[in-house]
């Protein structure tokens, strides 16, 4: 699969809990397509779907336990793109694109 899809329960500043339903994309990429060792890299992680989940889901908890309901409510995208993604410092706007793990 290219994708998974996760329920996460947050709360607000306010003790508002909502949950939300979230899907991630990857796509995998490799330097050299040739290189087998390089390769295997990607599936020594025993659950990689799990391991993404949780560290998404406590990054955006985090971020949403410090907003109000209501900013969350007009605002929930570029808060949970700025959990996810982090801010471009040119522009001080949510990063757009791609998120690399660590090889």
């Amino acid at each position: 699969p290219d994708f998974a899809s996760d329920f996460i329960i947050v709360e607000t500043s306010d003790h508002a809990r909502l949950q939300l339903d979230i899907s991630y994309n990857w796509h995998f990429q490799i330097k050299d397509t040739n290189n087998e060792k390089e390769a295997a890299k990607l599936f020594c992680v025993a659950d990689f779907v799990g391991d993404l989940c949780k560290s998404m889901a406590s990054k955006i908890r985090g971020a949403v336990s410090s907003v109000t309901f209501d900013d969350f409510h007009k605002n929930s995208a570029k808060i949970i793109q700025l959990a996810v993604f982090g801010v471009d410092s040119d522009t001080n706007r949510p990063k757009r694109g791609n998120l690399l793990s660590p090889e």
